[in-house]
């Protein structure tokens, strides 16, 4: 048994330049429309789940109730909580000489965690445990799903095998607006689901 994911990014938000986490900032118009094109080019979707933050939850909705399909919010697929430098400007927190800043954070995440923030190991635990939920019963479904970069790059660490805190990948890896990663998940006879990302 197989199903296929799209995970899809929200689109550009109103205001760029800024740490969005939990911030709750819009998407522009045109990341909208960005993100319901890629919402149209999945092909055959039973259901589409989404971030609860408006700049993925927002154009989710509009999707569905066009199509008719189900929309589920999934608040365990929100981006991570940064803390005391969620929404402010990136200029501003490169240039704080608060210690942690957010220089080392970038350079070691699993070892710095941003004031008053979300630790990675939390992040990576709450979309680990979604994950294995998710998938603990075969389906042949395809669902597309609106998330954030940081979700889908957690997310690419636990298809991959990755080691634990692991994060090369984080600064090596781009997901641009509105960008669609395509995941093809196998069932074998056991019920042991296996994730293959397909380019």
């Amino acid at each position: 048994m197989q199903r296929t994911l799209y995970f899809i990014r929200h689109g550009e938000p109103r205001e760029t330049g800024r740490l969005l986490g939990s911030t709750d900032m819009p998407a522009s118009a045109s990341g909208n429309e960005q993100v319901h094109v890629q919402l149209e080019a999945c092909d055959g979707v039973a259901q589409v789940i989404a971030s609860p933050l408006q700049r993925c939850q927002t154009v989710a909705r509009t999707f569905c109730e066009t199509t008719g399909l189900p929309l589920q919010i999934e608040p365990r697929l929100s981006e991570m909580h940064f803390g005391d430098w969620d929404g402010e400007r990136y200029d501003a927190l490169w240039q704080s000489a608060r210690v942690p800043g957010i220089g080392d954070f970038w350079q070691s995440p699993w070892q710095h965690t941003p004031p008053n923030g979300e630790s990675m190991s939390a992040f990576h635990l709450r979309l680990y445990k979604w994950w294995q939920q998710f998938t603990a019963s075969p389906s042949c479904e395809s669902v597309a799903i609106v998330t954030h970069a940081g979700v889908i790059k957690q997310l690419l660490a636990i298809w991959l095998g990755l080691p634990a805190e692991f994060d090369g990948h984080l600064s090596r890896a781009e997901i641009g607006y509105a960008k669609m990663v395509k995941v093809s998940v196998f069932f074998d006879e056991t019920g042991q689901a296996w994730p293959k990302v397909v380019f």
